[in-house]
């Protein structure tokens, strides 16, 4: 950005977008997908995030909520509309600089009920939503609505309409829940008051917390929500009601979407035709074992929906739960002398979720519990209950006689909160020790504040759970790691990424990231390199260096003689006679992930790498990090570090330091690719390297060196330098942008492509050929791509393997002379593409056409190289076509979102009706445009004819007119 203010604009754009506020944690990451970039503190003058927060009150207010800090926009007036327009227009997709010029057609923001000055449309949605409302009475997510209304109307629901529906409050109301793992909001036409919950008293001891007349089902019922309470364990006092319940709820299968608990009385009369038990309602965790319980509003905790739940789904999440929970470890580490154990806490479906970590007694034993309304309502939901259970005099008398290993129900030191706990020690008379189970930390307390845990609390599994730190098992308990461990994760909310189990029933492993600053912090690789000797390090005060890798920004890495150097030199020769020995197969990663330590083979030795991104399972980022060569590479090229080596493998730091050219005047961005090789040229295999520091920037344990560079001179005059012989050059200023040739690159695919196109027999398209095919791009019904399905996989795969050709060390070197309308291969967004130079622009741009997915790029030079003869077998995937079936005209901006929202990014039936062969190239694929009817076929009852919707549209349209 390019001064505070900006920053301060769009950080209140991000946190104006939510009304529930933003979490600390993820606040980096919300503002990067807005804006391209992350907040730059130390330009800013800070190191710590929340510091930066706090010095701009009039933007953000910091709160916690349910032990998390949140951000929330401090909005005044003057800026409460700009918070409304940038709430409205955020989406989810990574924004920054747009490269993505491909639409002949783009959209103009203007109000989509709007047709040369007169309102359509308005009048006949409403009046189908209130029709759908009445249908749907007791409410429905916000997400499901363009379904259900696509369903019963058999068109597709305006998008803005999903905007301007909270203004309509005649017709629906609409609320927003602070956070909720299904949708964003809800709706639904104006609602009785929901009952009020009341906990019911009981004058015997052993009493239920649970209302006698409804009964308790066994725990078997295992939740399939996360954090959802299964059903307490008490044997039924009245069998039949509960059964006569099962029964009678099977209505909740009609719908799909959810019905609120309050609705459910009227709906249980108009069915059954008899009053359905109210009683019921009061603590409806009873009725997990026959449905699901999803609180929608956190801080409203009368209201509640209800989803149906199959009795396959529970029986098979029965099975897995306690497969789980067989082989677990509690995270107290002691068993539970009890003949009831809650069953285990389901993870989260997200990727990452967040993650509050409460302990860390070893890397193998992390105690976590997760942050979320799904972990949180229920749980706080039965406390409140057993607060309520326990207040009554006849249960508050003390446990006599706790023994180790029992749970308890522990009173707070003021009398109010109750908590599940485990006695883990006995101190005295009057003093135990005990476990928090859903806290995940012990304390000790008095005798006299232990309580019966009755066994109707111990449905909803505990809430702290134990995972273990991929990595890191070799050095679980080591010092070092645990001190790392407790300043970098205990107590702070971080994100967790959860491995695939390698073993049934092992502890979850697991990776942290802390993403609370400017740039993400892996913990565990963190706690790795905090075992790093530091005696071994690169001295800088030698002044011999060997030049390892030279980047497109012009950072250098470079070698000294070292302590650590040697050992590893020694360690590796070792290493490579011990797999001569043993089956290197034995040694495969199995579990690969982010931060990773492993081996793999640099210029034909094995080396030390660390996996710095994964984009699948298969194909990984790496980096040498004693050479600073970053390389992309296949799972099956990667090597455990062998048991016997592992200690002192991870002992010596890396051997690579990272340095700088000082005082060259070099232009924003990455170097001139020119520059670059010259300096590769002049540097690389040297042997006769000198450096004069000039400075050392050293943040967070991250050092660069400015030096100047001398090679085969004895003395040190700057004039003498590597630095001011490049500055002479006038390399730097130069760009690649065409024309330039590479004389001394011998590699066989550089310098001008051979193109050679595959050519296609006439008969590939036949007239009322049905094919399956996915529409990547739509414009409007004039302009739209697609790609055959048929050879989609073989797409994903030729990607992969471009990837690993292209960003393999010594394929990137090639300076190649850039033609209009040859077809090259081009780095986007981390992904190589099949392209086409459409135009060379100026500052090293090229405007280039991806072959396979049909749009348009903006690309430097520097990142186009040939495509070689092997990546131009499969024929190239986009097809330009038309929309058969309707006059073909200039469609309006309302009917090319229509249409857009019905093809794009979908898969449908393509009907072909004609094939025009383009003159550019002839019998190429992708040198065709057909025109094709477009069919939607996922609808049961009947197939959508799509230009059948855009004739509809159209008369709609120019009636409205």
């Amino acid at each position: 950005m390019a001064d505070s203010e900006s920053i301060k604009k769009m950080l209140r754009s991000v946190l104006q977008s939510s009304k529930s506020g933003v979490s600390i944690s993820s606040l980096q990451s919300e503002y990067r997908t807005l804006c391209g970039e992350a907040i730059p503190l130390k330009k800013l003058g800070f190191s710590k995030l929340e510091d930066y927060l706090r010095s701009i009150p009039s933007v953000v207010r910091l709160d916690y909520r349910m032990g998390e800090l949140k951000c929330f926009a401090a909005v005044c007036q003057e800026t409460a509309h700009i918070a409304e327009l940038v709430a409205r227009q955020k989406n989810s997709k990574k924004c920054g600089p747009s490269k993505v010029i491909n639409c002949k057609m783009r959209f103009k923001a203007s109000n989509p009920y709007m047709l040369n000055g007169r309102r359509y449309f308005e009048e006949i949605l409403q009046r189908r939503i209130t029709q759908l409302l009445e249908k749907y009475c007791s409410g429905m997510w916000m997400s499901k609505l363009p379904e259900v209304y696509s369903q019963m109307f058999k068109q597709k629901l305006h998008p803005q309409v999903l905007i301007d529906i909270e203004k309509w409050t005649h017709i629906c109301q609409v609320e927003k829940p602070p956070s909720s793992n299904r949708a964003d909001r809800l709706i639904y036409p104006p609602l009785p008051k929901p009952p009020t919950v009341s906990v019911k008293s009981t004058s015997s001891p052993t009493a239920s917390p649970i209302n006698s007349s409804t009964a308790i089902v066994p725990i078997s019922s295992c939740p399939s929500k996360p954090g959802q309470l299964a059903t307490p364990l008490n044997p039924p006092p009245v069998p039949k009601t509960r059964v006569f319940l099962k029964e009678r709820l099977e209505l909740l299968s009609k719908y799909s979407g959810g019905l609120w608990a309050h609705a459910l009385p009227k709906l249980f009369m108009d069915t059954y035709k008899m009053p359905f038990p109210e009683h019921v309602l009061d603590n409806l965790f009873q009725l997990l074992d026959i449905c699901t319980v999803e609180y929608p509003l956190p801080h409203d905790k009368n209201r509640a929906i209800l989803y149906n739940t199959s009795r396959a789904d529970m029986e098979s999440t029965d099975g897995q739960d306690n497969q789980q929970c067989s082989g677990h470890t509690l995270p107290s580490g002691l068993e539970v002398l009890s003949p009831v154990v809650p069953p285990c806490l389901v993870v989260p479906s997200e990727q990452y979720p967040s993650v509050l970590v409460t302990e860390a007694k070893s890397s193998n034993a992390v105690t976590i519990r997760y942050v979320g309304v799904n972990y949180s309502h229920l749980h706080e939901a039965m406390e409140d209950v057993m607060a309520s259970f326990y207040s009554q005099s006849s249960m508050q008398h003390p446990l006599s006689n706790p023994t180790v290993g029992q749970l308890v129900a522990v009173r707070g030191e003021d009398g109010d909160d109750l908590a599940r706990a485990q006695v883990i020690e006995i101190m005295d008379s009057n003093k135990v020790k005990v476990y928090y189970m859903d806290y995940g930390l012990s304390v000790e307390t008095s005798g006299t504040n232990l309580l019966h845990l009755h066994q109707d609390f111990l449905s909803l599994p505990f809430q702290a759970t134990n995972v273990r730190l991929a990595g890191l098992e070799a050095f679980s308990s080591h010092p070092s790691v645990l001190s790392s461990l407790d300043t970098l994760a205990v107590g702070k909310i971080l994100l967790m990424e959860t491995l695939k189990s390698c073993e049934q029933n092992e502890v979850p492993v697991a990776v942290l990231y802390d993403t609370s600053e400017e740039e993400d912090l892996n913990i565990n690789s963190t706690c790795l390199k905090a075992l790093q000797d530091k005696t071994m390090n690169n001295p800088l005060t030698v002044f011999f260096l060997f030049v390892t890798n030279v980047c497109a920004d012009g950072i250098m890495y470079c070698q000294l003689p070292s302590r650590g150097n040697t050992r590893l030199k020694k360690l590796l020769e070792q290493t490579e006679v011990y797999f001569i020995s043993q089956m290197t197969s034995d040694y495969l990663v199995a579990r690969p992930f982010s931060g990773k330590f492993c081996l793999a083979r640099y210029k034909g030795q094995w080396a030390r790498v660390e996996i710095t991104s994964m984009h699948d399972n298969r194909v990984m980022e790496i980096v040498f990090f004693d050479f600073g060569v970053p390389a992309t590479v296949e799972v099956t090229d990667l090597r455990e570090i062998p048991p016997l080596f592992l200690k002192d493998f991870t002992l010596i730091p890396p051997q690579a330091i990272k340095c700088r050219l000082a005082e060259l005047t070099v232009p924003e961005g990455d170097w001139s690719q020119e520059a670059v090789l010259w300096l590769k040229e002049a540097t690389l295999g040297s042997e006769d390297c000198k450096m004069k520091i000039v400075k050392l920037d050293e943040h967070k344990g991250d050092k660069l060196v400015y030096m100047y560079l001398f090679i085969g001179v004895d003395s040190q005059e700057l004039h003498k330098s590597i630095n001011h012989q490049l500055d002479r050059s006038k390399l730097l200023h130069k760009f690649s942008s065409g024309g330039t040739g590479n004389t001394h690159n011998t590699n066989k695919y550089s310098g001008k492509p051979q193109v050679r196109y595959i050519s296609l027999s006439s008969s590939f398209f036949q007239l009322g050929q049905n094919m399956d095919v996915f529409v990547p791009v739509a414009c409007h019904p004039g302009y739209f791509v697609l790609q055959p399905w048929q050879d989609l996989h073989k797409l994903v795969v030729l990607m992969g393997e471009m990837m690993l050709y292209y960003n393999q060390t010594g394929k990137t070197n090639t300076v190649t002379q850039i033609q209009k309308r040859e077809v090259y291969a081009a780095k986007i967004d981390k992904n190589w593409h099949r392209v086409q130079v459409k135009a060379i622009l100026a500052n090293g741009l090229v405007s280039v056409y991806e072959l396979d997915h049909g749009k348009h790029e903006l690309v430097r030079s520097t990142l186009i190289r040939p495509l070689i003869e092997e990546f131009r077998q499969l024929p190239f995937q986009a097809i330009a076509a038309q929309l058969a079936g309707v006059a073909q005209q200039q469609w309006s901006e309302e009917a090319s979102m229509l249409f857009r929202n019905h093809v794009e990014k979908r898969a449908l039936v393509a009907q072909v009706e004609s094939v025009h062969q383009m003159s550019e190239v002839k019998g190429e694929l992708w040198a065709c445009r057909l025109t094709v009817y477009l069919v939607d076929t996922t609808m049961e009852d009947r197939d959508l004819w799509i230009h059948s919707i855009m004739t509809d549209i159209n008369g709609e349209l120019s009636s409205a007119a």
